[in-house]
């Protein structure tokens, strides 16, 4: 975590790609820590139905607010990221989901 810390102290404001980046390897870091806290505690547990749950609050959002990127869609559908992208991944199994790549991330749209 302290590289990124580092990493994010000496980022140059003018790259806002690479700062973007590190934020949400940040992010994406203190994320996995929390998960690993919980796991161990076992606070988490994970059922099917989950998922299918999880996919449709993704298929709504995408619905109601047109095509997001990863980063925006996993902000508002609001659950823990392994299970954001388990319902992803359940989506664009089904075909129902497209992909277009936007810098660091990705733009989803239904298909």
């Amino acid at each position: 975590m302290t590289s990124i810390v580092n990493s994010l102290a000496t980022a140059n404001p003018a790259q806002p790609e690479i700062f973007e980046r590190l934020l949400r390897k940040a992010a994406a870091y203190c994320w996995l820590e929390r998960f690993k806290s919980q796991t161990s505690k076992g606070a988490f547990t994970l059922e099917n139905h989950q998922i299918g749950e999880t996919a449709g609050m993704v298929w709504e959002a995408l619905e109601k607010h047109g095509p997001q990127s990863f980063a925006a869609l996993m902000e508002e559908v609001n659950a823990p990221q392994s299970l954001f992208f388990m319902a992803i991944g359940w989506l664009s199994r089904e075909n129902k989901l497209l992909f277009a790549p936007d810098g660091g991330d990705y733009i989803v749209s239904l298909a």
